[in-house]
């Protein structure tokens, strides 16, 4: 064993020599001193947890303190026991202060959490019924557009086609009044033509004996070219029976090949003045639509020979010759029976355009 110091065996000394109820009443104060020291550190620490953490218990103050203190003192109960250590005030106090604050600064930030959720699915819900109301507008504006769009093509349309019918209907009347001008020279025409070139009795006896045969043939206008085929239709014609050839009014027309001629005149139809000539061959050649003729019938012609000018009478829209073939056997006239001038007159050596 160690040896003792002075200082304890003084100590030992003087509580040895105390009385016994000096003992209890030394003992007892030192422990109330003990307690209220414990107290004094529990309490400071409280103080200074409870002003951070802002408990429903209020602060602390000196009021509060002497309370704390005088329970402890004059309650037997508060005296703590040397071997069970007494509850503190920074456990039962400031523990309980802690998780309150730690409870409300949890609800206070689920619900700032919650609140800011529900503002920003709120804004973005805007955002969406904003672009869809774009949408919708832009589909609207465009539909409109499309609208007017179709109404003013239609009002076009209308326009255009009400336009071709009063063009339609002028070109009708021009024309209505084109044909009855040309009725009436026709028949001006047929008169006087009829007037200077019939002779004074009963048509001549034509001697079809007397056709001279010849050789070569000769263009019926200059250049022989050509403007409207046989067979060729269109508003002018059904079905057209011969060839047109283009010339300038009063241009000479020539006998394509030596004939007699068997026809020289105006009957008042849609030939206007024409010839026809019977050739060796037995084909018979018609020219219409003449100004004035210059052989008469019964005459005999050659090849190449004037036998009238270009005009427009008769049925003519415009200054042209209008020449027919008739086949041997078909009388000038007929003129579904006509044939294709063309190949004839290639073979007679006129070359046509």
């Amino acid at each position: 064993m160690s040896p003792q110091t002075p200082a304890r065996d003084s100590r030992r000394t003087f509580i040895a020599d105390l009385e016994p109820e000096d003992r209890r009443g030394w003992l007892s104060h030192g422990l109330a001193a003990l307690a209220i020291s414990a107290l004094g550190l529990a309490v400071a620490g409280s103080v200074a947890v409870t002003t951070n953490a802002q408990t429903a218990a209020g602060p602390v103050t000196e009021t509060t303190i002497r309370q704390s203190v005088g329970k402890i003192s004059t309650s037997p109960r508060n005296v703590p026991n040397p071997k069970t250590p007494a509850p503190s005030v920074l456990e039962q106090g400031t523990l309980s202060a802690f998780e309150n604050r730690q409870a409300t600064t949890e609800g206070t930030s689920r619900s700032t959490l919650r609140s800011a959720q529900v503002k920003e699915l709120a804004a973005a819900r805007a955002e969406d019924l904003s672009k869809t109301a774009e949408n919708i507008t832009r589909a609207a504006r465009s539909e409109n557009s499309k609208v007017r769009t179709q109404d003013l093509k239609a009002s076009e349309r209308a326009v255009q086609a009400n336009a071709v019918r009063i063009a339609e209907e002028a070109r009708q009347r021009a024309a209505a009044a084109r044909l009855a001008a040309e009725n009436a020279r026709m028949a001006a025409e047929a008169a006087a033509s009829t007037t200077a070139t019939a002779p004074a009795g009963p048509p001549p006896t034509i001697d079809l004996s007397t056709i001279p045969a010849g050789s070569g043939g000769s263009s019926p206008v200059p250049g022989a070219v050509i403007g409207a085929h046989f067979g060729q239709y269109g508003l002018w014609s059904r079905y057209h029976t011969g060839l047109d050839f283009r010339a300038a009014y009063g241009v000479p027309i020539r006998a394509v090949r030596a004939g007699v001629v068997l026809y020289a005149g105006n009957s008042g139809d849609w030939a206007g003045n024409h010839i026809a000539v019977r050739h060796a061959d037995g084909m018979t050649t018609m020219s219409s639509h003449m100004s004035r003729m210059s052989v008469a019938a019964g005459q005999t012609v050659q090849a190449g020979q004037v036998i009238g000018y270009v005009g427009q009478t008769g049925r003519a829209f415009g200054a042209h010759l209008h020449f027919e073939l008739y086949p041997a056997g078909v009388k000038y006239g007929d003129v579904y029976r006509a044939v294709n001038p063309q190949p004839w007159l290639v073979a007679n050596g006129v070359q046509t355009r």
